[in-house]
């Protein structure tokens, strides 16, 4: 028989026991969640404080920009333009130039009273300061040297802080403000009214905000500060900061419910599951808690994320600087050891230094195309183009390098294929290349073949089919699946000579897929493999392609010779580089152009002023003024002779949205170093005007080729021989001989005509002479 006696005080016990371990649980995760509440409150404050700072810091940054420029410019006319840029054209914000008692130059005077952090700009320092009803103060010191001549200063009115300098966080239930150290206030929150000042006055709330600024006093403490306030304005969460070099600090609350308030439903049904199920009060406590730190975890791995990201796009954009700018130089220095140099085993190291240097610069386009394509933000480029012309360079790129490594390079091309192609001739080139080159790579004897059919036409659509086959190492079954990863290489142990980031076959299959094409691949492991490639491209011509013979493609010689001379031409480069510098007015010498070179922005204004150009190139990243900085000031200069002239940006900054950036800000195109020759000139015959451009002589490798038609026994190498072996002064010669050809035969035949014999046989000895000196041999003996 069941004693009730017993057991009902037994279980009654147990039931009060398990309520009061259950509230004082309640109590305790209470304490807790506000303990790290209050954290993520300050932490979020210090962030909010940094924002701030920002913005402040970014108005006294253009102050100072105008000081800078009014220090180096000190023409009352030069002070006003500056001013004007300042000014945001609304009549409640002032802009102005002060004398050091406040007294104005431009503008409106300012009293030291009213603003009594102004005399610290008289001291050298950059001053915010706040007086009620005459607004919000941002002012520098204009320096002369190691003194202080000038005060700039840009003023806000009360009206305007809360749109322009009002904060937001949290939630839309907090409310930020930033008020001076007497409790002031300065910057109030939108639609801030009498109820607000009435809960900012209420004594508890103040004394809550007093022990803020108490805590932020200790040395110790960290940037923001926040506590748990429950009190007759219920459960808030106060927070607070000093804005650093003001008199101001943000201070703000946000309801405890709009931080906490479904962690507290939780918490409520903690209580209720411990009321109504008691004997599941432990696991439902892990259960709560477990879900909790799971969100935390989601949290912490989406903030981790985004800092990573972030921190890509900075190593992208560095990465791009940073290496662009002295491999600029190497391979600008390069090309002209290679057009200049005769010594074989110099051009050797050359060639071997360049092959060196373009491998760099593939590396890091490659780098720089996956985050277009990673980011959604690679466009095709769609154009009409020629089949022929693209296998011809597809040949002259790949088979050399083949024939380096003693591969048989076969080239298979059905003669039925359309010639007349419209897509993106660019990205198919980039596509192929990426194959063939990995299949010469991975080949370490055999043969590597290149075949283009099509598939299937729909109208005046086909199916383009590129395959390339090799003999090489071929690829593991268990490795095809990671053969279009990112950064992956296979077989990393057998493969781990062979260069390259892991990026080709990535950035092929992704191009592909943009082009609504497809990519397939057969291999077999340690005999090859075989990747074709289909791409849907249209057809603008019934003509074919025909029989293309490889041996009759011509592989690209190394003699330079400039696409044009511009002599009567005149250009300005401005880069704070002297070797970049050097290498532009080097790889442009053959053009005879003439070319003005200065190191900073400020030297570029002051050339601006005094020459005509016909195009500038621009360097983007310059200490003091920057690209964008000096072509704004550019175009504002009433003196610039050079307003319609074209510039163009010149920069190593080659990341995502770079020509986008710059074409916005002004400039007419965008040119990335490293600087390639042929891009350089094309550049400038498409901005230079065509009147000042014209063909250049033509040249071979030894020297300049002359009409055989004309010098029957005409000798180069004597010619050199006469000018000392420089090729330069012989070119300059045989420039001049040519110029003068037609004008010494008019006066050879005037004499003739007269029978001057005297002035003929004159004019017949210079001929013999000149004939000679660049290697008319028959001419002179004559």
């Amino acid at each position: 028989m069941i004693d009730y006696k017993k057991i009902i005080p037994q279980f009654v016990v147990l039931i009060v026991s398990l309520i009061a371990v259950g509230l004082l649980m309640y109590n305790k995760v209470g304490n807790v969640l506000n303990d790290t509440l209050e954290q993520n409150i300050a932490r979020q404050t210090a962030d909010l404080l940094a924002l701030t700072e920002e913005r402040f810091n970014s108005e006294l940054a253009e102050l100072q920009f105008a000081s800078d420029f009014i220090s180096t410019s000190p023409a009352p006319e030069m002070q006003t333009n500056v001013l004007a840029r300042l000014d945001k054209h609304d009549p409640r914000i002032s802009v102005g130039l002060l004398q050091l008692d406040g007294n104005a130059i431009i503008g409106q005077s300012l009293s030291e009273a009213d603003f009594p952090r102004l005399s610290m700009a008289a001291h050298g320092n950059n001053v915010i300061d706040y007086c009620t009803g005459k607004g919000l103060l941002f002012a520098v010191p204009v320096m002369n040297g190691d003194n202080i001549r000038a005060i700039v200063y840009r003023l806000y009115a009360d009206d305007l802080l809360a749109e322009l300098f009002g904060l937001t966080g949290f939630s839309s239930a907090g409310r930020i403000l930033i008020q001076d150290r007497n409790g002031q206030l300065v910057v109030p929150y939108k639609n801030y009214g009498d109820e607000d000042k009435a809960f900012f006055a209420d004594p508890t709330i103040v004394e809550g905000f007093n022990t803020i600024r108490h805590d932020l006093l200790d040395e110790y403490a960290a940037r923001a500060a926040s506590i748990y306030y429950e009190g007759p304005r219920g459960k808030l969460f106060l927070f607070g900061a000093d804005l650093p070099q003001t008199n101001c600090a943000i201070m703000g609350y946000v309801p405890w419910s709009a931080v906490a308030g479904s962690i507290s439903h939780i918490n409520n049904m903690i209580i209720l599951v411990t009321s109504l199920m008691l004997m599941l009060f432990p696991v439902a406590s892990v259960c709560m808690l477990l879900i909790n730190g799971k969100a935390m975890q989601f949290e912490h791995a989406k903030i981790q994320a985004d800092e990573a990201n972030r921190a890509k796009s900075a190593f992208l954009a560095g990465i791009s600087h940073e290496i662009r700018s002295p491999l600029n130089a190497v391979l600008g220095m390069n090309e002209m050891i290679l057009r200049e140099c005769r010594e074989p085993n110099i051009i050797n190291y050359a060639r071997n230094s360049a092959s060196a240097g373009e491998s760099l610069l593939a590396l890091i386009n490659n780098i720089l195309d996956f985050s277009k394509i990673e980011s959604g933000k690679m466009e095709l480029v769609e154009e009409n183009y020629q089949l022929d012309n693209l296998i011809r360079g597809l040949v002259n790129i790949v088979k050399p390098r083949a024939e380096k490594k003693n591969l048989t390079f076969n080239l298979f091309v059905n003669p039925n294929v359309p010639n007349e192609l419209f897509g993106d001739s660019a990205r198919t080139r980039q596509i192929v290349v990426n194959l063939l080159t990995n299949a010469v790579k991975y080949t370490q004897a055999g043969n590597v073949d290149f075949s283009v059919d099509m598939e299937q036409r729909t109208g005046d659509r086909i199916m383009l089919k590129f395959a390339v086959k090799d003999t090489g190492i071929g690829i593991r079954e268990e490795d095809r699946q990671k053969l279009f990863s990112d950064f992956q290489r296979l077989d990393s142990q057998k493969n781990r000579n062979i260069e390259g980031t892991g990026l080709g076959l990535a950035i092929t299959y992704r191009l592909v897929q943009m082009m609504n094409g497809r990519v397939e691949v057969d291999s077999v492991y340690g005999k090859g493999s075989t990747f074709r490639v289909f791409l849907p491209v249209q057809v603008t011509s019934e003509a074919i392609i025909g029989n293309f013979d490889m041996d009759s493609t011509p592989i690209e010689t190394e003699v330079y010779q400039a696409s044009f001379v511009a002599p009567n031409a005149k250009i300005l480069v401005v880069d704070d580089n002297e070797m970049n510098l050097l290498v532009v007015t080097s790889l442009l010498k053959e053009t005879h152009i003439q070319i003005d070179t200065v190191l900073s922005g400020t030297e570029a204004l002051t050339k601006l002023a005094v020459e005509k150009y016909d195009v500038v190139f621009l360097d983007h990243m310059m200490p003091d003024l920057d690209g964008i900085q000096t072509l704004k000031l550019a175009r504002d200069m009433k003196d610039n002779k050079n307003k319609n002239a074209p510039v163009i940006a010149l920069t190593a900054n080659a990341i995502l949205g770079a020509r986008e950036m710059f074409l916005r800000e002004g400039f007419s195109d965008y040119l990335s170093k490293p600087v390639r020759p042929n891009e350089l000139e094309e550049m400038l015959r498409k901005y230079l005007p065509p009147e000042k451009i014209a063909a250049p002589m033509p040249v071979t490798s030894s020297s300049m080729m002359i009409s055989q038609t004309t010098y029957e026994s005409f000798k180069p190498e004597l010619g050199l021989m006469y000018c000392g072996g420089n090729v330069e002064v012989y070119r300059d010669i045989l420039s001049v001989f040519c110029r003068l050809r037609e004008n010494e035969q008019a006066k050879l035949q005037a004499a003739l005509d007269i029978g001057d014999w005297q002035n003929y046989l004159t004019l017949i000895h210079g001929l013999k002479s000149t004939s000679l000196s660049i290697g008319g041999e028959q001419t002179s003996a004559a």
